[in-house]
């Protein structure tokens, strides 16, 4: 039945995966390279629509926009420390490049971050908003829904219709952090699912700290099980993180000796709403 259901759901995230597709073609935001690229992934999507993939099968999902529909969860119970998924070499090294130029390029233009519930001492940090590198957010977004479905797998998570794929571009210096928190614990945030974090920096790799700090979570709580109990997830340059935005974590201390916004610890960080 699960599979049945699943299948049925494939074809119609197809359909509407390869409209959207179609949309972003003739947006005038996305180069020229990307374009030939989501010519392909319509071309793919179409004849996908003539053959289903069996369940578990990789696939490249392209965003959709339709609301409603409910995510199934397991029954609550604590998130494993080793339920993430970690992708090394993410993007190609000029990718990688590009994301550091737009971060330094644009360092006049990034403002002060903080929390939905707007608590003081909580965080330290920046953040460039997406609007201010459009074409980046569609090549990111793109790599993204492309690795989902294996993710989903591995992180034992039942597919779901995505409304919308956050993005902002964090930078922490000497000094920065993010307190414990999860991602969905408010009215504002409820609706996300899943937490990714994209890494790069200058190399060799001018701070220290900064680790992402995942700690054993209660879902039905949304309490830290075991304060003691985590897993410690090192800074890694063109590496990027999926994980439940459920999970409670923190983003440890930066150390930044010269104090220069070019050797920060950059992040494209998001998530993914249903």
């Amino acid at each position: 039945m699960f599979v049945s259901n699943f299948q049925g759901a494939w074809q119609r995230l197809v359909s509407k995966s390869v409209r959207t597709l179609d949309e972003m073609l003739d947006d005038p935001t996305v180069s020229v390279r990307d374009r030939a690229e989501i010519a392909l992934q319509v071309i793919a999507l179409h004849h996908k629509t003539e053959c289903e993939p069996s369940f578990g099968e990789t696939e490249a999902i392209a965003p959709s926009t339709p609301s409603g529909g409910d995510v199934e969860f397991p029954n609550p119970q604590p998130i494993p420390l080793d339920r993430y998924v970690l992708l090394e070499n993410f993007l190609s090294p000029e990718e990688n490049q590009q994301a550091l130029n737009i971060a330094i390029d644009r360092c006049e233009q990034f403002v002060s971050s903080g929390t939905t519930n707007q608590t003081t001492n909580y965080r330290q940090s920046s953040v460039l908003y997406a609007t201010l590198y459009t074409e980046f957010y569609h090549l990111l977004k793109q790599r993204i829904l492309q690795v989902l479905p294996e993710v989903l797998t591995q992180l034992d998570r039942t597919p779901f219709r995505i409304a919308e794929l956050e993005m902002q571009l964090t930078a922490h210096n000497d000094g920065g952090y993010y307190k414990v928190h999860n991602d969905s614990g408010s009215p504002e945030t409820a609706t996300r699912q899943l937490t990714y974090v994209y890494y790069f920096h200058r190399c060799p790799k001018p701070y220290s700290g900064g680790e992402l700090r995942l700690y054993n979570t209660d879902l039905a709580s949304g309490r830290v099980v075991d304060s003691d109990c985590f897993t410690t997830l090192e800074p890694q340059n063109n590496s990027i993180v999926f994980f439940d935005s459920r999970c409670q974590h923190e983003v440890m201390p930066v150390r930044c000796s010269s104090k220069h916004f070019e050797d920060s610890r950059f992040t494209f960080n998001g998530w993914l709403r249903q």
